[in-house]
C-alpha cells in the first residue's frame, strides 16, 4: 500500500510540476511582452487594450477591462476572446445587457469597494444567482464560464477600473497563485491608467489653453486695430516737436504691447513645433544692425550708451532673418530693461573655430542689474521670472522664445553673470554656412510697397474700418467701408474694386460665408482676410477658403502695402507719399 501510495503521489506531483512550470513560463512571457508595450507611444486606451490581448489564450480564455468615467459610469476599454465568434458574442452580450449596476453587480461591487472577487470554480448555481432575468441567465450560460476573477485597478488608493479574466472552453481553473499574480499586475495597470488620464487631462487643458489664447488674441487685436490706424494718421500730419516725441512714446508703448501679444501666441507655436521658418544665407552683421536699430528708441529713452563691434570679414549664417532678428531684439530689450539710466550695453560679433564647426558668435553684455546665481539655471524656462528683481515685468516668456529660436537654427545660447548689480552677458553661437549668396536685404526691393486705387473694407468694428479707410485715403487711395457681410454682398459695384479687405470675425455672416458667396458668384478680385486670429492654422484656413492673403490685426501702412503689392498690376499702384 505504501508503495502504491508513493507511486500515486509521485504521479500527481509530476503532473502538478509540469502544469506549474507551464504556468510560470506563460507568466514570464506575459510580463516580458507586457513590458514592451510600455515603450509604445500610444494613448492609455491602446496600452490597456494591448495588455488585455496578451492574456489570451495563455492566461485566460477571455479578458475584459473596464474603467471609471464621469458620473460613476464604466467604459469598456477591451474585451478579448480567443475565439472571434465568442468575441462577437461578448459585444452582442454587452449591447443586450449594458454594463450597469443592475446587470453587472459583481463588477460594480469590485469598483465600489476596491475588493477583488475570485471564484475558482463557477457552478450553475453561481450563474443563477448572478442572473437578473431568464434572458440574462440564458445569455450568461452561453458564455460557459468555469473560473472567474474580477480584480480592481487602483492607483494612489483610488479604484480606477477593473480587470475581468475567465476560463471557459479550456476547462482550466484559476489558482491562488494566479490570483496574486494578477493582483500585482493590476497595480501596474493602475499606474498606466492614472498616468494616461493625467496625460489626457494635460492634453485637454493644452487644447483649451490654445483656444483661449486664440480667442484672447482676437479680442485684444480688435481694439488695437483702430489705435494703430489713428496713430499712423496722426504721424502723417504736421506736428510740433513735442507732439512728435509724445507720438513716438505712444508708438513705442503700442509696439511693446503688440510684441507681448505676439510673444504670448509665439510660445504656443514654438512649444507645439508649429513655427514657420524660412531660412536663407544672410550676413549676420547687417541683421544685428537692423535689430539694434529697432531697439534704438528704447535705448535712447533710457539714456543708455550702446557699443557695437564686429569683425571686418563677413559672418554668413543660414537663418530666418525675421525669427533671428526677433531673438536679438528680445535680448536687447531685456538688456535695456535691466540696465539703469546712464548705463552701457556692449554688442560684439566674432568668429569662433572649434574642431566640430565654425561659429558666428553674438555677445550682448550690460552693466545693469545682473542675475542671481540661483536664477541662472532657470532663466530660459517659460514663465520664469527672477526673484527680487527691481524691474520685473512682461510675461516671463521672452528668453524662452529666444532659446527656441536659437535651437531651431542649430545654435547654442547661454547666459553668465557675476551676481546682482554686476551686469549680465548673453552669448549666441550660430554655425557659419559655406553658402555665400546672400539674400537681399528687407526693404531693398520696394519694401514699402504701393497700395491699390480702390479698396473696400468690410469690418463690423466701425471705428477700425473707418480709421483704416481714412488712413488709406490720406495716402491717395479711394477706399470706403461697409460694416457687415450682408452689406458687402449687397454692394452693386464689387467687381470695380481692386481689392477687398474682409474681416472674418463678424456676427450673423462671418468672413468665410462672405467669401464663399463671392467666389461662387465668380468674383475673382483679390480678397484679403483681416482678422485678429493669427496662428498658422488660422492663416491656412483662410487661404483654403479662397482668401488671397491673411492680415493679422492690428495692421499698419506697411502691412497693407506689402499684402497688396503682389496682387495689383503696376498700372493700379500708387507712388509712395
Amino acid at each position: 500500500m505504501a508503495s502504491n501510495f508513493t507511486k500515486k503521489k509521485t504521479g500527481v506531483n509530476a503532473k502538478d510540476i509540469s502544469r506549474l512550470n507551464n504556468s510560470r513560463e506563460d507568466k514570464l512571457r506575459f510580463m516580458l511582452e507586457s513590458a514592451k508595450i510600455l515603450s509604445m507611444k500610444v494613448d492609455f486606451r491602446t496600452w490597456l487594450l494591448e495588455k488585455a490581448k496578451l492574456t489570451v489564450p495563455s492566461l485566460a480564455d477571455w479578458c475584459a477591462i473596464d474603467v471609471l468615467i464621469e458620473h460613476n459610469g464604466l467604459e469598456r476599454i477591451a474585451v478579448i476572446h480567443q475565439d472571434q465568434k465568442m468575441t462577437d458574442y461578448l459585444f452582442e452580450f454587452e449591447k443586450r445587457f449594458p454594463t450597469t449596476e443592475k446587470n453587472s453587480a459583481d463588477l460594480y461591487a469590485v469598483i465600489r469597494t476596491g475588493e477583488a472577487q475570485f471564484v475558482p470554480v463557477v457552478t450553475d448555481e453561481t450563474i443563477r444567482q448572478g442572473a437578473r432575468s431568464p434572458e440574462h441567465l440564458e445569455a450568461m450560460q452561453r458564455l460557459g464560464l468555469k473560473s472567474l476573477m474580477i480584480i480592481p485597478i487602483s492607483a494612489l488608493g483610488k479604484t480606477l477600473g477593473a480587470l475581468s479574466l475567465g476560463y471557459a472552453e479550456s476547462g482550466r481553473v484559476y489558482t491562488q497563485d494566479d490570483f496574486e499574480f494578477f493582483r500585482e499586475f493590476c497595480n501596474d495597470l493602475g499606474v498606466i491608467l492614472d498616468n494616461g488620464r493625467l496625460s489626457d487631462e494635460i492634453s485637454k487643458r493644452d487644447k483649451a489653453k490654445d483656444l483661449f489664447l486664440a480667442s484672447l488674441s482676437h479680442e485684444l487685436r480688435n481694439p488695437l486695430a483702430p489705435i494703430k490706424s489713428a496713430l499712423e494718421l496722426l504721424k502723417l500730419r504736421e506736428t510740433t516737436t513735442d507732439v512728435r516725441e509724445e507720438l513716438d512714446v505712444i508708438e513705442h508703448q503700442f509696439d511693446h504691447l503688440a510684441k507681448l501679444l505676439n510673444d504670448l501666441l509665439d510660445v504656443t507655436r514654438f512649444t507645439q513645433a508649429k513655427i514657420e521658418m524660412v531660412p536663407h544665407t544672410l550676413e549676420l552683421r547687417k541683421l544685428v544692425e537692423r535689430s539694434l536699430k529697432a531697439s534704438d528708441a528704447l535705448i535712447q529713452m533710457s539714456d543708455i550708451t550702446l557699443h557695437f563691434t564686429y569683425p571686418s570679414t563677413p559672418l554668413p549664417v543660414w537663418a530666418d532673418d525675421t525669427r533671428l532678428e526677433q531673438a536679438i531684439t528680445n535680448l536687447m530689450s531685456n538688456a535695456a530693461k535691466f540696465t539703469p539710466s546712464g548705463g552701457s550695453i556692449w554688442v560684439e560679433l566674432s568668429k569662433e573655430v572649434t574642431k566640430e564647426n565654425e561659429w558666428a558668435v553674438i555677445k550682448i553684455r550690460d552693466n545693469g542689474e545682473g542675475i542671481r546665481s540661483d536664477d541662472l539655471p532657470n532663466i530660459f524656462e517659460i514663465y520664469y521670472q527672477g526673484r527680487d528683481s527691481s524691474n520685473a515685468s512682461g510675461l516671463g516668456i521672452g528668453l524662452a522664445l529666444v532659446q527656441k529660436i536659437v535651437e531651431l537654427h542649430a545654435g547654442k545660447i547661454f547666459a553668465t553673470s557675476e551676481g546682482r548689480s554686476k551686469g549680465s552677458e548673453f552669448v549666441i553661437k550660430l554655425p557659419i554656412t559655406d553658402v555665400l549668396n546672400f539674400a537681399s536685404e528687407p526693404g531693398s526691393q520696394d519694401s514699402v510697397g504701393n497700395i491699390a486705387q480702390r479698396v473696400l473694407v468690410v469690418d463690423d468694428n466701425v471705428q477700425a474700418a473707418d480709421l483704416l479707410v481714412k488712413l488709406m485715403n490720406n495716402l491717395g487711395a479711394h477706399a470706403e467701408a461697409v460694416y457687415s457681410g450682408k452689406d458687402a454682398l449687397a454692394h452693386k459695384t464689387l467687381s470695380e474694386y481692386d481689392v477687398i479687405l474682409l474681416d472674418i470675425g463678424m456676427p450673423h455672416m462671418d468672413g468665410y460665408d462672405v467669401i464663399h458667396t463671392l467666389r461662387a458668384r465668380g468674383i475673382q478680385i483679390p480678397i484679403i482676410a483681416l482678422t485678429g486670429y493669427g496662428l498658422r492654422e488660422d492663416k491656412q484656413k483662410a487661404l483654403d477658403a479662397g482668401f488671397s492673403a491673411h492680415l493679422t490685426k492690428p495692421v499698419g501702412i506697411k502691412d497693407v502695402r506689402e499684402a497688396l503689392r503682389e496682387f495689383l498690376p503696376v498700372a493700379k499702384r500708387l507712388p509712395v507719399s
